[in-house]
């Protein structure tokens, strides 16, 4: 005869578990002050227990110009030895870098993450490296979404930057131009046409337009506008002026104290974030009488409350991170900091996190994309500080900035003179540095040169 048993069996498995204060923290890690700004302005829209103000016009913080008498420094307001940091737009970046900073004017998370995306997808030159089908399949979004963000990309990127093909490109420089006769933009909207063929002439009877018409478009495009839109950007000196409206705010403050550097976090002074009074008292009430919510409202009250302190906990742990990680950046590059490129000592992701007992990608990820105000005054991204090849480049720069103008120097003949000042670099690498400088070849230099 069979006998049936039950018997309960205890087992352990091991169950991942997300913890959403991680995920928001991480998140806020990452961004850069003007999406940190946007991300938390939006989850306030979405909560009202949250109560967020930002104030850009933050109490002004005393900066050093290199190459001055401190004393002599006078900033925005006319006060010796002071500037607002808030109005110091990047002296130093690549072009991705600036169109992911003016992603945060974007409204809605989700038209920021396609952005973001479709500037990721952005080449060398500035043309965009996939298709608005392709970008929408790879994001699971609508093509007209797609389509909207990369109209929105093209209208904030330099001229003719994201477009698709020669002729966008052309067309979107062409509409940043003062007003032009309209038979230049005919000549490039047919001018692949006339390039397939090799018969300018007969574009030109195709068109209506006169001989003298055609050489007039032909002169506008090839003097004013140029194929390669993305090898032709360059941070202007005027976007360091205190009323530039879209001078970009940097994330670290750094101050020079005698021999010593000072940090300082810009969302400190800008950004202040709390639970709203009514939700507090109403949670701290329900806390001290140990209740429990009986109704949908003030079970709903209480939830955001929680998602308010969240996000204020991740803010700080956002702030506390990239403090000791400034911290240890300037400890590590006081010289640099204060004497300038020739005394930049090479630095790493992993030496800093070794200093600051964070993972090394969480020291990766809270400096990627992030602006340092230097003492100077002027701000730059955060890799500068990780590339140990500044002090060549500064080298290579002060070599082109004296060359004759009628003779200037080959990527040869400036090899030469690298290793004489201790520089043993190849030529390769002497033509990578030029072009990463956005300096042009010794024939392009030559023409600008004359031309001047």
């Amino acid at each position: 005869m069979l006998e049936l048993r039950s018997q309960a069996v205890a087992a352990v498995d091991q169950v991942q578990s997300v913890n959403c204060q991680l995920i928001v923290r991480s998140e806020l890690l990452e961004l850069p002050y003007l999406e940190l700004i946007a991300r938390v302005r939006e989850e306030a829209e979405e909560n009202p227990a949250l109560e967020f103000e930002c104030d850009p016009e933050f109490e002004q913080v005393p900066t050093v110009t290199i190459g001055h008498d401190p004393a002599s420094v006078r900033g925005a307001d006319g006060a010796s030895g002071w500037s607002d940091a808030t109005t110091r737009a990047p002296a130093v970046h690549d072009l991705r870098e600036e169109l992911h900073w003016r992603v945060g004017w974007l409204t809605g998370e989700r038209m920021r993450e396609i952005a973001r995306y479709l500037i990721e997808s952005l080449d060398e030159r500035g043309y965009l490296g996939t298709t608005v089908l392709d970008a929408a399949f790879e994001l699971d979004a609508d093509a007209a979404e797609v389509e909207e963000a990369l109209r929105w990309v093209q209208s904030v990127a330099p001229p003719g930057v994201a477009a698709r093909d020669l002729r966008e490109c052309l067309l979107l420089q062409l509409q940043a131009l003062p007003e032009q006769p309209e038979h230049v933009r005919s000549v490039i909207e047919h001018c692949e046409q006339a390039m397939e063929r090799g018969s300018w002439p007969a574009l030109r009877s195709a068109l209506g337009i006169s001989r003298e018409q055609l050489t007039e478009a032909l002169r506008i495009i090839r003097g004013r506008l140029t194929p390669y839109p993305g090898e032709q950007f360059r941070p202007r000196w005027h976007n360091l002026l205190p009323d530039n409206p879209h001078a970009t705010p940097p994330d670290v403050i750094l101050t020079a104290a005698g021999d010593r550097v000072e940090v300082e976090l810009t969302t400190s002074q800008t950004m202040d974030l709390r639970v709203a009074e009514a939700y507090r008292r109403l949670d701290e009430r329900m806390r001290a009488l140990d209740l429990r919510a009986d109704d949908e409202p003030t079970r709903r009250a209480r939830a955001q409350v929680r998602a308010a302190r969240q996000m204020i906990w991740s803010l700080r742990q956002r702030e506390r991170s990239l403090y000791r990680i400034s911290r240890a950046v300037a400890r590590e590059q006081r010289e640099f900091i204060l004497d300038g490129p020739l005394a930049h000592r090479p630095l790493t992701h992993k030496r800093i996190a070794e200093l600051t007992g964070l993972h090394e990608s969480t020291v990766s990820r809270a400096t990627a994309g992030k602006l340092v105000q230097m003492p100077s005054g002027e701000s730059v991204p955060f890799s500068v500080f990780f590339d140990d090849a500044l002090p060549a480049k500064t080298v290579l720069r002060g070599l082109v900035a004296g060359e004759p103008a009628d003779s200037p120097l080959t990527d040869e003949e400036l090899q030469a003179l690298m290793a004489e000042r201790g520089f043993e670099i190849a030529r390769r690498t002497v033509n990578k540095y030029r072009r990463a400088l956005g300096i042009p070849s010794s024939v392009e230099r030559r023409r600008m040169y004359q031309a001047a």
